[in-house]
């Protein structure tokens, strides 16, 4: 399986993340990666993630690994309000 991961469509993932966000009223916004292990393609989702929250001051954002995301779904999915992935 390959997973094709470039800087523009990343970005534009992440803006519509944000946009959604705003126009429904959610306060965060939380990227779910995979940045430890596969460097280069999350590696670079993130990073580009990380630049677009710069333009919505008022959204929250974190990221969160994919591991530790599947945890928390289950044990507490109230904290989440809008997850974005590459």
């Amino acid at each position: 399986c390959l997973k094709i991961v470039t800087q523009e469509k990343s970005k534009r993932i992440a803006k519509f993340a944000f946009d959604y966000a705003t126009k429904h009223g959610r306060k965060k916004v939380t990227a779910v990666h995979k940045a430890n292990i596969m460097k280069l393609g999350d590696g670079l989702f993130l990073r580009c993630c990380e630049e677009v929250s710069e333009l919505y001051p008022k959204i929250k954002f974190e990221s969160m690994i994919i591991d530790n995301c599947c945890m928390q779904l289950v044990s507490n999915p109230y904290q989440f309000d809008v997850l974005v992935m590459p």
